[in-house]
């Protein structure tokens, strides 16, 4: 359960050892993280509001721009997509109410449209305009709980909900309970659309949408929480984990459990890593630190969480990425990498 103090974390680690972020550290790239060819930058720093969060979730609005919240200062901030920003670099920033115990906001991107919720409490789904003013989605009852994802496949969003792991669909007011038993963390879906993957329990698992199945549960150690499915590429099917240890993973689900391949961590580093967020832009995939956002890039011929820009769209001059769709996990197809 996530708080908005340090204390109780505090309080914790005295008793039994929970793990207590250093403030101000860096997210670096390992020597494995290196070789395999991802690019870490800053998209946004100077969240420094004490705590034990910065900016959860991002969304894409229509004209480009990113859409985040700060718990720090109860603000939702507008950001051109681009890297190196302060809080001083925002677009606009907009004050809005805490509703709930933890008012940080959950945001995806889906259909092209930006959506978010409070945490944990009775928090609607909201619909966000470009310039961060917001509203609740019309006609929908579900209440939020953690992490959503928009499906890139419907435009629908799969959110950890009250109601339990739920698919929502924001044009029609309405949703569909997935799996009523869970209410995870750091909920993503795969780029086809079939499977969300979410942390439960201090592991990654992965679940059938249309079913509500279970299909495999991943022990990667690290205090797992927002993923993203890579796509196209050496890792293609991958899932990057950020960490609340402040590191960052590579899981291959392809491999068996006890491969020590299975999981590698490719970052380090850093404060607590919590929610990831796809920028639909560009295919790479913003990570939520305490002070900061960093962006993390799969490199040549890949994306992260989101299919690849349409052949002839402009890229940002820091990242290049291109790729294909994601086959699947589900066969556990093996594929010739480099270890």
């Amino acid at each position: 359960m996530r708080r908005n103090s340090l204390l109780p974390i505090l309080l914790a680690s005295l008793f039994f050892g929970v793990y207590v972020p250093a403030a101000q550290a860096v997210l670096t790239l390992t020597t494995e993280g290196i070789n395999d060819g991802f690019i870490l930058t800053t998209f946004v720093s100077g969240y420094n509001f004490g705590g034990n969060y910065g900016p959860l979730a991002q969304g894409i609005a229509p004209n480009g721009q990113v859409i985040t919240g700060s718990v720090g200062d109860l603000k939702i901030y507008v950001f051109n997509d681009v890297d190196n920003q302060t809080l001083a670099s925002a677009v606009s920033a907009t004050s809005y109410t805490a509703t709930t115990g933890n008012p940080n906001y959950a945001m995806t991107t889906a259909g092209g449209q930006v959506y978010g919720a409070q945490l944990q409490g009775s928090a609607f789904y909201e619909q966000f305009n470009s310039n961060g003013t917001h509203s609740a989605i019309p006609g929908l009852a579900a209440t939020n709980f953690l992490g959503m994802w928009g499906n890139p496949v419907n435009g629908h969003i799969i959110a950890a909900a009250n109601q339990g792991l739920i698919d929502i669909d924001p044009v029609a007011g309405t949703f569909r309970v997935i799996n009523a038993g869970l209410r995870p963390d750091g909920v993503s879906v795969s780029p086809d659309g079939t499977v969300a993957f979410v942390e439960n329990a201090g592991t990654v698992q992965s679940y059938n949408i249309a079913t509500g199945t279970l299909i495999h549960t991943f022990n990667t150690g690290h205090a797992p929480d927002g993923t993203g499915v890579i796509i196209g590429g050496l890792f293609n099917g991958d899932v990057i984990v950020n960490n609340n240890d402040g590191t960052v993973g590579l899981l291959d689900p392809t491999k068996p459990d006890g491969d020590p391949k299975q999981f590698v961590i490719i970052a380090n580093g850093g404060t607590r890593g919590d929610f990831v967020s796809p920028d639909t832009s560009n295919g790479t995939l913003f990570l939520s630190q305490i002070e900061r956002v960093d962006r993390l890039s799969c490199g040549p011929g890949c994306s992260i969480g989101v299919a690849p820009p349409p052949t002839g769209v402009p890229e940002p001059a820091t990242l290049v990425l291109l790729g294909s769709g994601l086959a699947g996990i589900y066969a556990l197809r093996r594929r010739c990498k480099q270890i």
